[in-house]
């Protein structure tokens, strides 16, 4: 899988979210998207999962372009925000059935199971999502996403809701998603915590990048790096 991000732009108005963004993320890529509130992290990560329009520029996976509405491209992205895509009103594995139809995948009920097993709510199954606590809901969109298997995962600061047994759940299916191929991109504050799963760091401030450097292999020379440009990104 590869994805292709050229001159990308957004602007609210008279503001400028992003400006000319140039990115290229490759198979394998698991990548930190850091930088101060109001740098453009969000707005990047909903333009790559077509959930907002770009004023310009344009975005390709695997040589097509993103497209909207019903795009065959975008059942291969799957998005994880503190704001949860489900349905309060339906049981856990009612969400999950109903995914798995808009998405025209092939799945029996004992994967759907197995899947809330995999992320410690199989006693919650049957429990309406609306008495969820944020961590539950973030459990079920992992466990959703297991099981639609989506090759690009974008992700939008997701450790502030999940507890520690929770982070584990989701950083081993993200290793084992890039693994395979799939590609990762995730923005946090969490650096100490990004810096041991990433492959590569982003900066953005203003809209714009000013820092893309794969993983150093020494965690030393990696950390030496983020405060060198952290500081400069927060002036």
């Amino acid at each position: 899988m590869s994805v292709l991000v050229r001159n990308l732009s957004k602007a609210y108005g008279y503001f400028w979210a992003l400006r000319d963004v140039y990115l290229e993320f490759r198979q394998g890529d698991c990548v930190a998207l850091l930088g101060p509130n109001g740098a453009g992290k969000t707005t990047l990560l909903k333009l790559l999962s077509a959930l907002i329009y770009p004023t310009a520029g344009e975005i390709e996976i695997d040589g097509k372009g993103l497209g909207y509405g019903n795009s065959p491209v975008r059942s291969t992205i799957g998005f994880l925000s503190p704001h949860e895509h489900l349905y309060e009103k339906l049981t856990a594995r009612e969400n999950l059935r109903f995914f798995i139809s808009l998405y025209d995948k092939n799945k029996n009920p004992r994967e759907v199971d197995s899947a809330l097993d995999q992320v410690g709510l199989a006693r919650w199954s049957d429990a309406h999502v609306a008495t969820f606590s944020h961590g539950m809901k973030c459990r079920l969109t992992i466990a959703k996403w297991r099981l639609l298997e989506p090759t690009l995962l974008l992700l939008d600061e997701p450790y502030g809701v999940l507890d520690g047994p929770g982070i584990d759940l989701l950083e081993a299916y993200l290793r084992g998603l890039c693994r395979t191929g799939g590609i990762v991109i995730m923005a946090t504050h969490h650096v100490s915590r990004i810096l041991s799963l990433c492959s590569r760091a982003l900066i953005l401030h203003q809209g714009k990048i000013i820092f893309d450097e794969p993983r150093q292999e020494s965690w030393e020379t990696f950390h030496r790096a983020f405060a060198e440009f952290l500081p400069r990104a927060d002036r």
